[in-house]
């Protein structure tokens, strides 16, 4: 009886062991094969809670660091339950940046790079699969619309912020169906909504507009909005009526290239209301 008994406890503190190193397992940064990420976890968080996972990629020449070191993006994330996760773009020849579809960067797979941080930070904290976001701002956010596009099943919804596809605009994607609010400025004018090319013309920004049509293609989608709201100085045009699961919303304001914390607040709780799906674990 005595044996049993300790077997049980035994096997009882093991299960407790593995619950907390389930909890939380912190880095700073963390580091993987092929790249480091940062992490900025909610300071009322009680250490085991699920929470809801932000990976946010920065623009061309930052760092993670100046994402969760930002108070407002961070700030916004943390408030909402959403633990933010910022990685490090491959450093080439033209700065930090990502390698999306007709990006200049081509050093790293960063598809691949992208689902290995998101599956390391679901090993180190307990993540909710029903809350599992990705946003961006600027080239960051060109990197969003080809996740969206090419590994669409390991997030629940898509929040980019400023940039979009790049020529060549791809023929298909393998999304099926995404949730997916694109924030831009109409006077934008270093990614501006018709896109533009760069580089000596060796490189072209995507037409947003036309980038959006593959989304409402993707989630079969009406042509018409069925919804259009006014919101935190922003004027977003929504598509519900889609005979896929997804939901597509685009949203516009008065200004040039930026974000403001509001805007990504608003996009954040869009994604608590929003047709999703379950993401799928890396």
């Amino acid at each position: 009886m005595r044996r049993l008994l300790t077997a049980v406890v035994a096997a009882a503190l093991l299960v407790f062991a593995a619950a907390a190193a389930r909890a939380a397992t912190p880095c700073e940064p963390c580091t993987l094969p092929t790249g480091t990420y940062h992490v900025a976890v909610p300071p009322d968080w009680d250490g085991r809670s699920k929470l809801r996972l932000l990976l946010f990629l920065h623009g061309w020449r930052q760092h993670g660091t100046q994402i969760t070191g930002d108070a407002n993006i961070a700030g916004v994330a943390n408030r909402l339950g959403f633990l933010l996760v910022a990685p490090d773009g491959v450093e080439g020849p033209h700065g930090s940046g990502w390698g999306f579809v007709g990006s200049p960067e081509k050093d790293r797979d960063d598809l691949a790079f992208l689902l290995a941080v998101v599956a390391d930070a679901e090993r180190r904290w307990p993540i909710d699969l029903d809350a599992v976001v990705a946003g961006g701002f600027s080239m960051g956010g060109s990197m969003v619309w080809d996740l969206a596009c090419y590994r669409p099943k390991y997030f629940t919804a898509f929040i980019p912020f400023s940039g979009g596809f790049w020529d060549p605009l791809p023929a298909r994607c393998d999304a099926g169906a995404v949730a997916l609010r694109h924030t831009h400025g109409l006077h934008d004018h270093m990614v501006p909504l018709i896109g533009r090319p760069i580089m000596d013309g060796r490189f072209r920004q995507g037409d947003i507009l036309e980038g959006l049509m593959r989304w409402r293609s993707e989630d079969r989608c009406e042509a018409e909005p069925d919804q259009v709201t006014d919101e935190s100085n922003l004027t977003c045009s929504r598509w519900t009526q889609c005979d896929a699961p997804g939901e597509v919303e685009l949203c516009l304001h008065d200004g040039d290239h930026s974000m403001i914390a509001p805007w990504l607040e608003a996009s954040l709780r869009w994604t608590m209301t929003a047709r999703s799906l379950p993401a799928l674990a890396p």
